[in-house]
C-alpha cells in the first residue's frame, strides 16, 4: 500500500531552481518515499517530531515529515543543506 506524498507551497519553486541533474534525483528519492517513507539512509532530525531528512548527492537534502495514521509524507524542505535546517 503506497503513502501519499503532499508538497509544502514553495516546495515546487525550490525543485525548480536545482540543477538539472539534482532535481532528477530529488523526484527519484520523492517518488520512492512512496512506498517507503523510511529507506536506507534517511535520518531522524534530532528534537523534531516525525520529521526526517533524505541525502541526495552530497550537499542536498529532502526533509519531510511522516504522518502514519493518514499514511501521509508532507514534503517540506529541497535544497542545499547549507539552508536545510534554517527552518526547523
Amino acid at each position: 500500500m503506497s503513502w501519499e506524498i503532499r508538497y509544502r507551497a514553495s516546495v515546487e519553486k525550490d525543485v525548480s531552481r536545482l540543477p538539472a541533474e539534482i532535481r532528477d534525483l530529488v523526484f527519484d528519492a520523492i517518488l520512492a518515499l512512496s512506498s517507503d517513507p523510511l529507506p536506507t539512509g534517511c535520518k531522524k532530525l534530532k528534537g523534531l517530531k516525525n520529521r526526517f531528512r533524505l541525502k541526495i548527492a552530497k550537499d542536498y537534502r529532502v526533509v519531510y515529515s511522516i504522518f502514519k495514521n493518514e499514511r501521509q509524507i508532507a514534503i517540506e524542505f529541497v535544497g542545499h543543506r547549507k539552508d536545510a535546517y534554517r527552518w526547523f
